[in-house]
């Protein structure tokens, strides 16, 4: 397909976005709102090229802004502050986006079919505390009630508020079920950190990765299959082998020979000793040492909810955390 011939299927397809009409009814005014395909992509080109104002995974990725800003829409919020109150539930490319709690309850205030916002009430202390939800029908007048579990049977607690904070956790927890139970197209595709932790997670293979030809890992294997019938013959090669210093001088002319373990080690293990291993950030190995020293998630340091600019930290701890987490279930497994 020649230049020109992309070029115009390109324009053909600007053209049919737009004339592709969006719904411009959202409660939060015309800001970052498209009325057709053409705008969308305009904008979200425009967001994917907005560096720093934007969370780093967003930027060069239009199609994520372009996701995003429709997300925006029916809330009329604007994409590049919600950005902020995104993350990535891991730290893998294809990792889902979570939402933060307070972004959700935004959510829920800005479309909930109520009179006013959502009224909170608490009873009960420590891990019995609980919160009751309640908004008033704005067709009915009648009121509509979500309870929430005690803070002890709720099963994913990670967020350090639930320590420091923990009415403001439980109640985003329980704005949140009460959106879910009585109105779930408010919040559809849009989950916190903790929802997508509560899903099970599908069984991860730890099947030894067959060993590289000639690597490595394959002489070694082809060394011990070779080694197993002749356990006994193994000891007395052991016996008749040659001296260190026999090894290393022909006994003919005296020519030194190279040690045959130079060139055993593959070019990946060469690699990591000249420093190939990627480096790990402080908040990285943190949180590492805290999953071994037995801590839980709710000990995280950092909080995003309470200082934005930690987030990143907050991500990295966490990621830290899980992968020692995983290692140890690895280990656990093979052993």
């Amino acid at each position: 397909m020649s230049d020109n011939t992309q070029i115009d299927l390109r324009e053909k397809r600007r053209q049919e976005l737009g004339e592709t009409q969006f719904s411009t009814n959202a409660q939060g005014g015309a800001l970052m709102q498209p009325r057709n395909g053409k705008e969308l992509m305009d904008m979200a080109n425009m967001m994917s090229s907005s560096g720093s104002m934007i969370r780093e995974f967003y930027r060069g990725n239009p199609g994520d802004c372009a996701a995003l800003i429709m997300i925006c829409q029916p809330y009329g919020f604007n994409p590049f502050m919600v950005s902020w109150k995104t993350y990535k539930a891991s730290k893998n490319a294809d990792a889902p986006i979570s939402f933060e709690g307070q972004l959700v309850n935004a959510m829920v205030n800005q479309s909930a079919p109520v009179k006013g916002r959502l009224k909170y009430t608490y009873d009960g202390e420590g891990q019995t505390r609980r919160c009751t939800v309640v908004g008033i029908d704005k067709e009915t007048g009648e009121e509509i009630t979500y309870t929430s579990p005690q803070i002890k049977d709720i099963p994913v607690k990670n967020s350090p508020s639930w320590k420091g904070d923990p009415d403001q956790q439980l109640g985003y927890y329980s704005a949140r079920a009460w959106a879910r139970r009585h109105f779930p197209e408010l919040l559809l595709g849009v989950y916190t950190r903790e929802e997508i932790e509560e899903a099970p997670r599908p069984p991860r293979d730890v099947t030894p990765r067959e060993a590289k030809p000639g690597g490595f890992a394959a002489r070694a294997q082809a060394a011990r299959q070779q080694a197993e019938p002749g356990d006994a013959q193994d000891a007395t090669d052991a016996a008749e082998a040659p001296t260190s210093d026999e090894q290393h001088t022909d006994t003919l002319d005296g020519e030194v020979l190279p040690d045959a373990n130079e060139d055993a080690a593959p070019d990946e293990q060469q690699g990591q000793e000249r420093g190939g291993t990627p480096e790990r950030s402080f908040e990285y190995d943190e949180g590492a040492t805290a999953f071994r020293q037995g801590k839980t998630m709710t000990e995280c340091p950092y909080d995003p909810e309470k200082d934005p600019a930690s987030a990143d930290q907050y991500e990295q701890w966490r990621n830290g955390w899980f992968d020692a987490s995983e290692e140890a279930d690895q280990e656990g497994g093979d052993a």
